[in-house]
């Protein structure tokens, strides 16, 4: 399964239980769009997962919830490559969560990047 995800045991270990905990997060209806993740996902190697490599020099993002969508769509790349779901994130943080400006909410606090639009979704 590892080799599948382009991480190590303990890394793909790890990225369960992060993903475990937003799971729970978003299951119990509870805040996410700037939560701190508590247990952060190891991050492989940039060769391994280039999509990630924004988050290897940048603690504060990586103890954000954006990094998790991030590698929830690298994980879908590999299992499901013809899977809208990237897509469909994309959309919704466009088009729903953007528009929130007016309450003082920004993606900045979910841990986006810049450049976080142009990502391959």
């Amino acid at each position: 399964m590892r080799s599948t995800y382009t991480c190590s045991i303990r890394s793909c270990a790890c990225w369960l239980r992060s993903l475990n905990y937003l799971r729970n997060v978003c299951a119990h209806h509870s805040r996410l769009w700037n939560r701190n993740i508590v247990d952060q996902p190891k991050l492989p190697p940039v060769q391994q997962a280039p999509s990630l490599f924004a988050f290897h020099d940048d603690a504060q993002r990586r103890a954000r919830p954006f990094m998790l969508l991030c590698i929830t769509q690298h994980l879908m790349k590999v299992t499901n490559p013809s899977s809208s779901w990237g897509k469909r994130l994309k959309a919704l943080l466009e088009n729903e969560f953007l528009n929130l400006t007016h309450l003082d909410l920004s993606l900045d606090g979910m841990g986006t990047d810049q450049d976080w639009q142009k990502r391959d979704w």
